[in-house]
């Protein structure tokens, strides 16, 4: 890493998806090197809570360090690099969608022929609007994309009903009507395809 990375690094180290993600990496020297100078600023924050650990005395006080200790270690893993950095870039996405749906005629159309949005990324969408396009347009653009996820949601819950049905024995001969996967899209559609194990090949599944 670069110095100005591995400083960022020292500061916000990584979430524990993401820490996760690049133990199963394998790439044991890029983690040792991350881990190494990580630990050791991580120690080094924590020495004055593990000194009061150390000295702890039965009573009641043994529970302020305790309680501290906790708290130096919340606040030390609180931020992600690499969550940071995603959120920036959909920080982005958002508000290219939010433009270009109010002054593209032809991307609103095409939006309003898509699938919609999880309902997290929805939930984003609608609470940047205003601050982007003003209280007139935000208010238009929030209406216009509502639409568009209800109605779909509407056509996920169908799927997913039929789905629950299909395994019936009255329903056993019957076609899935292309809901085999409506389980997985609904998922998809609730939190996003940033928690399915393969995004690139489940995003169209929304």
């Amino acid at each position: 890493m670069n110095p100005e990375t591995r400083v960022m690094v020292n500061k916000h180290g990584f979430c524990y998806n993401h820490f996760q993600m690049l133990s199963k990496a394998n790439k044991a020297q890029g983690l040792a090197l991350i881990c190494d100078t990580y630990l050791s600023q991580s120690r080094e924050i924590l020495k004055k809570s593990f000194d009061s650990l150390l000295c702890i005395k039965p009573g009641r006080k043994s529970n302020n360090a305790v309680k501290q200790f906790s708290l130096d270690l919340k606040k030390r893993e609180e931020g992600c690099l690499i969550c940071s950095q995603m959120q920036k870039r959909l920080d982005r996405y958002i508000y290219t969608i939010i433009y270009m749906t109010n002054n593209d005629p032809d991307f609103r159309k095409a939006l309003g022929e898509s699938k919609g949005f999880c309902l997290h990324h929805f939930n984003e969408l609608i609470n940047k609007a205003n601050d982007i396009l003003g209280y007139k347009d935000g208010a238009s653009f929030i209406k216009y994309i509502s639409e568009i996820e209800l109605n779909n949601l509407d056509r996920i819950a169908e799927d997913v009903l039929w789905l629950t049905q299909k395994y019936k024995s009255e329903n056993k001969d019957k076609s899935f009507k292309g809901c085999e996967d409506a389980h997985k899209r609904t998922v998809c559609k609730m939190v996003g395809n940033y928690r399915i194990n393969d995004p690139i090949k489940e995003k169209i599944l929304k």
